[in-house]
């Protein structure tokens, strides 16, 4: 083989082994960039699940509230009407009362 064929085909080789080395490194970098972002979404991922939990926490413990809330006004408004029939329960019996001693009593 003449040099120019020998030069060229080492040279050959020398571009082979340079691109198998860029390709190589390119494959890493690529890797990198893989994990980085494997990373970066369980990072969302987490924080996406930590913000609905407090989000959640929030409107149960609202929700929680607004209900201890209405159960109270429940039971006031009961503990009223109660003493109210009690009251006219009373009032009744005594007109009852009153009308049997009538009855009794001219």
């Amino acid at each position: 083989m003449p040099m120019k064929e020998l030069d060229f085909l080492d040279l050959l080789r020398e571009k082979e082994k340079e691109f198998d080395r860029v390709l190589k490194e390119a494959r890493l970098e690529a890797e990198k960039i893989k994990d980085s972002a494997m990373r970066t979404a369980e990072e969302m991922k987490n924080s996406f699940s930590s913000e609905l939990k407090g989000l959640k926490d929030g409107y149960m413990k609202e929700s929680k509230t607004n209900i201890e809330k209405e159960i109270e006004d429940m039971r006031i408004k009961a503990q009223k009407e109660a003493e109210m029939i009690r009251k006219k329960g009373n009032e009744r019996i005594d007109k009852g009362m009153e009308l049997v001693m009538k009855s009794i009593l001219p």
